[in-house]
């Protein structure tokens, strides 16, 4: 059976904590044909998540620009980009395969089977490619999804808690 790193059911629920106290979530509003219609509260916006083969496809960074966000059964050293327009230019994270931890904990739940994965944000100047030196880094746990993300700015958002339709996880 394949590992899921992003349980995708209409109904499913993650809520976040941000280092400022902030919340918000993220939810799955509807499946239409396999394409996922995804809502995030803090920033009253849609996207759509599909699943292909082992990868998760994404157009949260760019409306119907479909890339890669994560992969099921993956190993540490894995990479891939996600590239999209912002603010007129042409940005890049450099998505690598970090670690993969038998446990985390996050906010004093332990999540067991982890995958750590590290982007590095760069952007395209007159054809140039610039590293911004800027990272962040997302921890995924099998079967719940998303449960820590932090970056070298000192970002932090953590899973809260989180409803799963399949699993009836609270």
């Amino acid at each position: 059976m394949s590992t899921t790193y992003y349980p995708l059911t209409v109904g499913n629920q993650w809520h976040y904590r941000m280092k400022d106290g902030a919340t918000y979530t993220n939810s799955v509003a509807d499946n239409e044909n396999g394409a996922f219609l995804m809502l995030n509260s803090m920033t009253n916006a849609h996207s759509t998540v599909r699943k292909e083969g082992d990868t998760y496809f994404t157009d949260a960074f760019e409306q119907g620009n479909f890339q890669p966000l994560l992969k099921d059964n993956i190993a540490v050293g894995d990479s891939w980009d996600i590239t999209f327009n912002a603010n007129g230019m042409k940005s890049i994270l450099g998505m690598k395969v970090r670690d993969l931890l038998p446990q985390k904990e996050v906010e004093g739940v332990i999540y067991p089977d982890v995958v750590a994965i590290e982007a590095e944000s760069k952007i395209e100047m007159n054809g140039t490619l610039m590293p911004l030196q800027f990272f962040t880094q997302y921890y995924y746990a099998s079967g719940v999804g998303l449960i820590l993300t932090t970056s070298s700015h000192g970002d932090y958002q953590a899973l809260s808690s989180y409803v799963l339709m399949v699993e009836g996880k609270h």
